[in-house]
């Protein structure tokens, strides 16, 4: 369900991913976050998947690079919901994050050919044990910065991405304890002990929250976006029907400038004409555009209160 909520919003997204720099770093974690989900043997199968790669258990790099790349962009995306600074600066890091991924694997013996038990039966050797370090320290160190950023907001759609990022931080921890005691001889490789239960209980349905309160807030943001573009235009439609009738206030102006504005400042200056028609003109407006002008001025002042609350 996840995976095909994804794909909806990746599809629907590209056109504006294009044209708006803002709505890329949400557009390419939606598309490597289907990837990351199809690597991990749910949807199609580790042997599978792996044969498409060449059979060389490359399915594994993949299942490390693409979650940090989508938790990466996701970061960004939730610092462009919330209206702060998008952290763009920083994708160095994220790039010589996964460059030390490929060395490190790479480094790690005897490969071999496909095998559902790679990572487990590789963890004895210092390159596979650093290399999924890498790996968790990223996902750990995008997932904190998830949640810093939501930390101030109280609001319930924000929680499923909180308690994702938590989940996924404790996994992350339960899995480099993991590989720490089979790199030093404490356990077996294939074992069911607590670290590997902890893992699997709180990093990958971790993400899968993180990843569906995404969905969820984007979601949101699109009805309440096309909620303040019906309000636009039904304050256009009314403005227009004025026209003829207005002396001092500038009407044509005010229909003309508010075209290509985002949808929240189209109403506003719609709303603002609307009141000069009143006041400057003495016109009396119909009672049902009055409606619509009170609910649409309650509206605004809401908005004016929370900063970042609807992007176009």
């Amino acid at each position: 369900m996840t995976v095909i909520a994804l794909g909806i919003l990746f599809l629907a997204r590209a056109p504006v991913a294009f044209r708006r720099p803002q709505a890329r770093p949400a557009w390419i974690a939606s598309g490597t976050g289907i990837a990351a989900l199809l690597s991990i043997g749910v949807i199609i199968p580790i042997p599978l998947a792996d044969s498409w790669l060449g059979g060389v258990n490359l399915l594994f790099l993949l299942r490390t690079a693409l979650p940090v790349i989508a938790f990466w962009y996701l970061r960004e995306a939730v610092a462009v919901q919330v209206g702060k600074e998008s952290p763009r600066r920083g994708r160095a890091i994220l790039w010589a994050l996964l460059a030390v991924q490929v060395l490190l694997f790479i480094m790690i013996p005897d490969r071999g050919t496909t095998n559902i038990y790679f990572v487990d039966e590789h963890m004895i050797y210092p390159a596979a044990f650093l290399w999924a370090c890498v790996y968790v320290a990223a996902v750990i160190w995008t997932s904190a910065g998830i949640f810093s950023q939501l930390l101030p907001f109280r609001g319930r759609h924000f929680v499923p991405f909180k308690v994702g990022a938590l989940m996924t931080i404790v996994g992350g921890v339960a899995l480099v304890i993991h590989c720490g005691l089979i790199l030093a001889g404490a356990i077996e490789p294939v074992s069911g002990d607590l670290a590997w239960v902890l893992f699997n209980v709180f990093f990958y349905p971790g993400i899968l929250l993180t990843v569906a309160g995404f969905v969820a807030i984007t979601i949101r943001d699109a009805l309440v976006l096309a909620q303040w573009r019906l309000r636009a235009a039904r304050l256009r439609r009314a403005l227009g029907s004025y026209s003829g009738n207005a002396t001092r206030s500038p009407v044509a102006e005010a229909l003309r400038s508010s075209i290509g504005l985002d949808p929240v400042h189209e109403t506003y200056e719609a709303a603002i004409a609307l009141r000069n028609l009143q006041y400057l003109d003495g016109i009396t407006l119909r009672p049902e555009h009055m409606r619509q002008l009170a609910e649409s001025e309650g509206e605004l002042e809401q908005v004016s209160a929370v900063p970042g609350s609807v992007r176009a």
